[in-house]
């Protein structure tokens, strides 16, 4: 068997699994519908991990309470809510399909969201009269102006109840068992940790004081549906910031929490302070958490969950095999390809699309719009983005082989079409082939491989490398459809005195070596291509400043790879002026202006990154000649890579 460790059965509690994969809670914010039960998307969209053969399932936290902190808000529902019998038959829909595949699934509940910390959702409830609700009197993490209220003792005994019930409809609507949320300043964490919990009462002081909110959960549930139904609590070991968990306390914790009675532990790091731990983006490495578990392991008996990065068979296996973890969860990995398990199980890790640590996912979520993921689009929306034969070939041409093309030309010839894909240099993969040279990029040349492999597998596709498509050769050629994916190109012209005879490179030339010798650099443009191109020159011992207009730099990020880009930077010593504008270069100084007034620097290398213009001269000569021209990709504007695949996928699917 491939990865013998990780596709073994294992047990939780009573609860057998047949493998040691765990799908980690993710939010499913716009796939919920009436009063907090489960859409038909969102059951497809769990089903579809199961099919994958995902061992466990864990759902999105759900609220075992609605009335202390309202979270229907206009009538509008944002968390799947366990605290009505009528909605076992919605729920039973949900399980019975995942029992279906052979897996097991778990409901995480939690206290509340509307809570000092984070208090991002809670900020947005606080905006429509609900007032959130926290163990001590706090200002929110998000909105410091706006204070959180202080729960009141039966409030919290009423919450203690409320988990009982939720258990008991969670037991009577077929959930093999229970995960708490305890974990990123949630509610939970919050009553758990000095820091956040100043109560006097019997649900604060000291760690026992403090952990008696969660305990009394724990009791209530067990007195409800009795000790056969498992309980996972999931907690950060340590949250990294002054004030927080310790090590020390969080393994004390996993001990506490044996001897009540749950069944494993999930164990993480961080919170919303380190968003980038919780969340970890592509900069942190794979398995950025396993020694979280590692530490847990030798002071408890019951299994220990893992998480952080785990996309990677080979390492989810090895983590296993050398006694770190037990089990190992993945989620953003299950967003990108839900038959994680399935392909790793018969070997075919080539297969496997990987996720690039964009956080294209959460970000939706914060939009308000339904759970989905850059790379698949399909996620979220499994039935009606299924791909089905085309009722008749047509003869498609694709120009440019970057990643918009190569996704177009894959489901072009998956769906029965007569694919060519032309690319005019002598290999595919576009600007992501450079882009994707640094070690903390790596990911995405992981998704250029796969894409490529996903075009050798496909034996009625043609590719001519090293063409460039002309009127002449699509009159020639006569295609029934012709997809423009020619990419873009760095802006280089620049309203900057003396930028003509000044040397400059853009951010791909510094990727390829095309530098000159020196020590100092100066970047202009602080987007995250300026940024990522500053922590290269800086691992590559380069003295690094970036200069620019905006009060920010790296805003185009989700926000914690934003703030993981921005602690690396200060790591790495990266200065970073904003508010900063150009007005001069000579060979001798660049001269600057800012609200510090004016200041000149001598620089080795002048980077320009301040942006892309797209390629698509070819589009009005191939609307003349073809019926049928979809534009794809940064050749219709410089976007993310979310975008390319997007409109590429979509619009080929139609075809």
């Amino acid at each position: 068997m491939n990865y013998p460790y990780l596709f073994e059965k294992g047990n939780i509690g009573n609860v057998e699994i047949k493998n040691r994969i765990v799908m980690a809670p993710m939010g499913i914010v716009a796939m919920i519908e009436y009063k907090g039960t489960f859409s038909d998307r969102a059951i497809d969209y769990y089903e579809r991990r199961a099919i994958g053969e995902t061992g466990l399932i864990t759902t999105g936290v759900s609220l075992v309470n609605s009335k202390i902190e309202p979270w229907e808000i206009e009538g509008e529902s944002h968390l799947v809510t366990f605290d009505a019998w009528w909605k076992v038959r919605n729920f039973i829909r949900l399980t019975e399909r995942i029992h279906d595949h052979g897996a097991k699934i778990f409901v995480q509940l939690t206290a509340g969201f509307g809570r000092v910390y984070p208090g991002r959702l809670a900020d947005r409830a606080a905006k429509e009269g609900a007032q959130p609700i926290a163990p001590s009197s706090t200002p929110l993490f998000w909105q410091p102006d706006i204070m959180a209220r202080e729960l009141t003792t039966g409030e919290i005994d009423t919450l203690v109840e409320a988990f009982g019930n939720a258990a008991l409809i969670a037991k009577a609507s077929q959930f093999d068992g229970i995960e708490l949320h305890g974990h990123e300043g949630y509610l939970m964490d919050q009553f758990t940790t000095a820091l956040w919990n100043k109560r006097m009462d019997k649900y604060g002081g000291d760690l026992m004081g403090r952990m008696n909110f969660v305990l009394s959960i724990i009791k209530v549930i067990q007195e409800k549906v009795g000790t056969g139904f498992p309980i996972v609590y999931r907690y950060g070991l340590e949250h990294k910031i002054e004030g927080g968990r310790t090590v020390e306390e969080g393994i004390e914790m996993a001990r506490i929490l044996e001897r009540s009675g749950v069944a494993a532990l999930h164990v993480d790091a961080g919170c919303y302070d380190n968003w980038y731990w919780p969340h970890p983006p592509i900069y942190q490495p794979p398995g950025c958490m396993a020694d979280m578990a590692e530490k847990v392991k030798p002071h408890v008996k019951i299994p220990v969950i893992t998480v952080g990065r785990f996309g990677y068979p080979d390492l989810a296996n090895r983590t296993i095999a050398e006694g770190k973890a037990d089990f190992v969860a993945l989620g953003r990995p299950l967003l990108a390809d839900p038959d994680f398990a399935s392909k790793a199980k018969r070997g075919q890790t080539e297969e496997i699309r990987p996720c690039i640590g964009c956080h294209e996912c959460f970000s939706r979520l914060l939009r308000q719009q339904s759970l989905s993921c850059a790379v698949n689009p399909q996620c979220g929306d499994e039935k009606r983005l299924t791909m089905s034969p085309t009722s008749k070939s047509k003869k498609v041409m694709v120009v440019g082989g970057g990643i918009a093309g190569m996704e177009a030309a894959r489901v072009s010839s998956l769906r029965g079409h007569e694919v060519t894909l032309y690319e005019k240099n002598d290999r595919l993969g576009g600007i992501l082939n450079i882009t994707s040279q640094p070690d903390f990029k790596q990911d995405i040349g992981r998704l250029l491989n796969y894409q490529a492999h996903q075009l050798e597998k496909l034996k009625h596709l043609k590719i001519k490398m090293n063409t460039e498509v002309n009127e002449e050769m699509i009159r020639a050629e006569r295609p029934d459809v012709i997809f423009i994916a020619t990419g873009s190109l760095p802006l280089t012209k620049v309203d900057i005195e003396g930028i003509e005879n000044m040397p400059f490179v853009t951010p791909e030339e510094v990727y390829e070596g095309k530098i000159p010798k020196g020590s100092k650099a100066l970047i202009i443009g602080g987007g995250s291509v300026g940024c990522e191109t500053a922590l290269y020159l800086s691992k590559k011992k380069w003295l690094v400043v970036i200069a620019e207009m905006l009060p920010d730099v790296a805003s185009d990020l989700f926000e914690a790879n934003r703030e993981m880009l921005l602690e690396l930077l200060k790591e790495y010593k990266v200065s970073l002026l904003t508010q900063t504008k150009i007005n001069k270069v000579t060979p001798e100084k660049i001269f600057v202006s800012s609200f510090r007034g004016e200041e000149t620097f001598t620089t080795d290398l002048l980077v320009l990154a301040v942006g892309r213009q797209p390629i698509n001269q070819l589009a009005k000569i191939a609307e003349r000649l073809v019926e049928e021209v979809y534009l794809v990709g940064d050749c219709v504007s410089p976007r993310k890579i979310k975008d390319a695949i997007w409109e590429a996928f979509k619009q080929a699917r139609m075809v």
